[in-house]
Formats: C-alpha cells, structure tokens, sequence
C-alpha cells in the first residue's frame, strides 16, 4: 500500500505539517528505511518521540506521534519529512487499515490464531489462495494488536485474497484486531497452555482467542478441540476440521506424502502436528471453492520459515531448528520427529525453557521429561532455568549418563561443541526468548 501523508491524515482528520510518500511504517525506529512512517508512541519504558531524529537521518517520510509532540515539527520540517499529529496514533493507523481493506472490492479475508501452528497454518492457506490469485498475508510475526495493522499495510487494489495472523498474550488485546480485521473466515489451530502466566487458564486463553471467532462469518477448528461447543456459541457456522490426508508416509526431515482425494503430493514440513494445520488450511481453502489439485498444489509448495520445524544443514551435521515457540504439545511433537530418524549416527536433543507458562511450568517440563525418558536419541542438553525441572526429573528415572544441564549459555555451547561429531542430528527446541540459534557457530566449528 502506498500513499501520502496528507492522504493519510485527511482520512483521519488529524492534523498535518508536510507531506510525503509512504510505503510502509514501523515503531521502531531501527528498522526505518526511506519512505518509512515512523509511528513514536509510548512505551513501556520510552517515548519514542525520543527516536524521531534516528528515524529522520535513516530516510522517514513521516512521523506520526501524539499531539504532545508538537514541538518536533521544526525538526521534522528540516529533514523534509511530514509531522502527524494523533490523540492515539495507534487508533488512527488501525482505522486507516480498517478502511482500506474494507474499500477492496471481492477481498476475501482469513484470520489465523490459536496457541501454536498460526505462522505454519498461515503460510499453508496463504501458499494455496496464491494458486488463483494475489494473496497478502502476515510478514515474519507480526500479528499482535500492534503488527496486525503494520501487516494490513500491505495490502492494495489488486489484492484477490489476504491472511493474517492474530496473537495475543494479554486479555483484551484480540479486541481491537477483531475489529479491523473483521474476518470472512477464521481458523483456530489449537487452545494450549501458551502465555498462561497473562492469561492463568486455558479457558480464558480460548475466550480471547474466541473474540476472532465472534467477528467471523466462518471458522474451522479441530474437530476434537475441547473448546469446539464453545465456539459454536460464538459463530452459527463452525466447521469441525478432520484429517483429510490418507496414505500419510513420514518423510522425517523431508516432510509427508499424502493422499487428498485423487490428489499424491508432498507437504513439505516435519513434525506430524502440521498435519492438523494442513488439514485446517484445506477445509479453509476448500469452503471457498478451492479443488483438490489447487490445495494440492500449494500445500507442496509450501517453505518452511525461521524456528518452526526447518531443516537446516551445517556442513556434515542436520538440525531441525524447532526455537521460536515451545509448549508440551509441540515438544513432544519435535522430540518424536527427531526420535523416528533411522541413522547410524548421534541424534541430540537441546531442550531449552518453555516460558510464559505460570502455575504450570514445573507440572509441564516434568511432563517433557516422561517424554524425553522415552526417545530415542543419544543424548539430552538441557539449558535455562525452569527446565531445571527436567534435569531433576530426568536424573530420578535413572538417565543421569545421557543428560546434561546448565543454565549459562556459553557452557551450553562448549557441550555442543563437544559433543557433536560429523553426521550427526540435533534437535533444538525451546521458547523463543532462549534464543537457541546462538549455537550455530558451535555447529560450525564442528563442520
């Protein structure tokens, strides 16, 4: 989506000095590039008024920021750049959005959430909409109440077909995206235990979550979720998603060939829980006419993204880079992918944190540990704190010879290193505040 300042404050009648052209905004000001609106809002801990002269020298178009803020209009006027000024700047880019998807002839739009697999069911229905036409869909991870309309940016005219991911990790922060979204279609992958340090049940975890489904006109959701009546509740039209796929042969690190229909193809994605997000970006697809062979032909087209599930080589060594996200499903999903790998060589586990998991933490990396006590690999590194819980427990089942613990990072890494020999598998698993891709210079010291 491009457009000017003026156009932009015209639409929300806010106050203007300058103009200029827009293609894109951040509120971070690091990741300003020419043509860039800066939005400078308050945070947590700073104003990002503080950041609008970086932002200027780094090529910003546009500052869009509170009407306290005044004064920066000399600055902003210098560097040729435009000054907007918002009672709540991120109210006016969300009902700027707002318009502009809703102002896009025949746009079909499909919200994406759940507790894990948005991101892998996004880049699923998005791959097989892009078999008819165009299709705009969430960039990276940005779908919090602050990425959605970032997201909706890129929108534009020619748009045939938009899906956006919508996370949440606070009560009442699914609202206002709800709101601008206001999807044709939404998909809820799974309702878990993830952020329940904010959200303290699950329950209350698939009410906010259930406020996307409420702004639908369909939803799918896995036919044995728990919360499936719930929804129903919330949406006349909720259809309970299935396993299509038949014939299923397990690829380890190369995915699943399956049957739809007349249809053989492979989904190129390990882990047999992506199997449930397939199934729920067919029915999606398929309830907007999509055939077999359209479905086909996207689910097999499909690229693994950053932290979920991608296969990654370094030199003579394969690591399933499993880091961005981490609960008890998808864990024991990564340590079973892992486990079923045929090969003569050492298959490693590096098991960091399941974080934001409040008064369940220790009873769900105690509940990993029956699950690693089971795998087939060679040897388990563990790394943080609360997974100290899984050493402890690890060590009481008799597994003192195969387990390594640690909470500093850098020793994590010596073991790595020492441990890895040419040819062999590491699995790296863990939330994404553990940063586990840190050990890929320990990986190539190795190679």
């Amino acid at each position: 989506m491009i457009f000017s300042a003026k156009a932009f404050a015209e639409a929300e009648g806010l106050t203007c000095f300058g103009d200029g052209r827009i293609e894109r905004a951040v509120f971070d000001s690091r990741q300003v590039t020419p043509h860039t609106m800066f939005i400078a809002i308050r945070g947590k801990t700073s104003d990002g008024a503080l950041y609008v002269s970086s932002a200027l020298k780094l090529g910003a178009s546009c500052i869009l920021t509170t009407e306290d803020h005044r004064d920066l209009a000399g600055l902003v006027k210098a560097a040729g750049a435009a000054l907007i000024l918002s009672p709540d700047p991120l109210s006016s880019l969300c009902s700027f959005v707002k318009k502009k998807k809703n102002s896009i002839s025949g746009l079909i739009t499909a919200g994406v959430t759940g507790s894990c697999g948005k991101t892998t069911t996004k880049e699923m229905l998005s791959s097989i909409l892009s078999v008819r036409g165009e299709c705009v869909s969430t960039p990276g991870n940005l779908n919090s109440e602050f990425g959605l309309p970032l997201s909706m940016l890129g929108l534009t005219d020619t748009c045939r077909y938009s899906v956006f991911e919508c996370g949440v990790d606070h009560v009442g922060e699914m609202d206002r995206m709800a709101d601008i979204l206001s999807p044709d279609l939404t998909i809820v992958t799974n309702i878990s235990n993830s952020h329940l340090e904010s959200f303290g049940s699950r329950s209350v975890t698939a009410r906010e979550k259930g406020k996307l489904v409420k702004a639908a006109g369909c939803a799918f959701v896995p036919a044995d979720s728990e919360y499936l009546d719930y929804f129903r509740t919330l949406c006349k039209n909720v259809v309970p998603v299935k396993n299509p796929f038949t014939d299923v042969t397990v690829h380890p690190l190369e995915g699943f060939t399956v049957t739809l229909g007349r249809e053989r193809f492979t989904i190129p994605v390990i882990g047999r829980a992506k199997l449930i997000d397939a199934a729920l970006a067919a029915a999606a697809a398929g309830s907007l006419g999509f055939r077999d062979c359209e479905i086909a032909e996207g689910l097999s087209r499909m690229k693994s993204l950053f932290g979920r599930g991608r296969i990654v080589r370094e030199g003579s060594l394969s690591i399933i880079e499993d880091c961005y996200n981490a609960n008890i499903s998808s864990s024991i999903d990564a340590i079973d992918t892992l486990s079923s790998i045929e090969t003569e060589h050492s298959k490693h586990i590096v098991l960091a944190d399941m974080r934001e998991l409040g008064s369940e933490s220790e009873a769900s990396h105690r509940q990993i540990a029956s699950a690693l006590s089971r795998a087939d690999v060679d040897d388990i590194l563990l790394y943080g704190r609360e997974v100290k819980t899984t050493y402890d427990t690890l060590l009481s089942l008799g597994l003192k010879d195969k387990v390594f613990y640690t909470h500093d990072f850098d020793s994590l890494s010596r073991e790595v290193g020492r441990r890895a020999r040419g040819g062999d598998y590491f699995l790296l698993k863990g939330s994404r505040v553990m940063a586990l891709e840190r050990l890929y210079p320990a990986f190539r010291e190795v190679c």
